[in-house]
């Protein structure tokens, strides 16, 4: 390699870095309308306890903000997590049952 591609070359990384750095420091804008929710409100939502919670934020399932100890989580974030594990009904006379 000669000297002007190991320049170009970090100046590339220089600014991808710049672009993070400008993504990290950039505040998540929650719309008026948008619902948030704390730990707790989650679990009466899901009916789930906190280990099971917990469970769900390490393993990916459910997304989440948080800042320390504190988590809250979009009504964004529940309704992902609600279509990810969500199943059709199978049973195609299942309309028959309603209109009885």
């Amino acid at each position: 390699m000669n000297r002007n591609n190991k320049q170009s070359d970090r100046e590339i990384l220089e600014e991808i870095l710049m672009i993070l750095r400008n993504l990290k420091a950039s505040p998540v804008v929650v719309q008026p309308s948008m619902k948030v929710y704390k730990n707790k409100e989650v679990m009466e939502l899901l009916g789930v306890k906190d280990k099971y919670l917990k469970k769900l934020r390490d393993n990916g399932y459910l997304g989440f903000s948080r800042e320390g100890d504190k988590f809250w989580y979009t009504q964004k974030d529940v309704d992902c997590f609600l279509h990810s594990f969500h199943y059709e009904p199978f049973n195609s006379n299942i309309n028959k049952l309603w209109t009885l």
